[in-house]
C-alpha cells in the first residue's frame, strides 16, 4: 500500500505522527500521491499517481502499470 506523501511530509518521519495525520487529514488523492511532485494517470487523466510506487491514489480509477503500452 502506498502511503500518504503530504502526511508523510508533514509527520518529518514520525510513524506515530503519520499515524495520527491519515486518521485526521482526509487527503484528496491528489495530495496522497505527492502533490506536485505526482504524475497524470493515463486512465482517469488526474495527477494520482503516486510518485515512488507508481499506482494511481484516485478510487474510482482502475489504472494498472503493468497494463503501459
Amino acid at each position: 500500500m502506498a502511503s500518504c506523501e503530504k502526511c508523510w511530509r508533514e509527520a518529518g518521519g514520525s510513524a506515530e505522527r503519520y499515524a495520527e495525520l491519515i486518521k485526521i487529514n482526509g487527503c484528496s488523492p491528489e495530495e496522497q500521491a505527492g502533490g506536485v511532485d505526482a504524475k497524470h494517470c493515463p486512465k482517469c487523466k488526474k495527477k494520482t499517481v503516486h510518485v515512488y510506487v507508481q499506482r494511481c491514489m484516485n478510487p474510482d480509477c482502475v489504472y494498472n502499470p503493468e497494463e503501459i503500452i
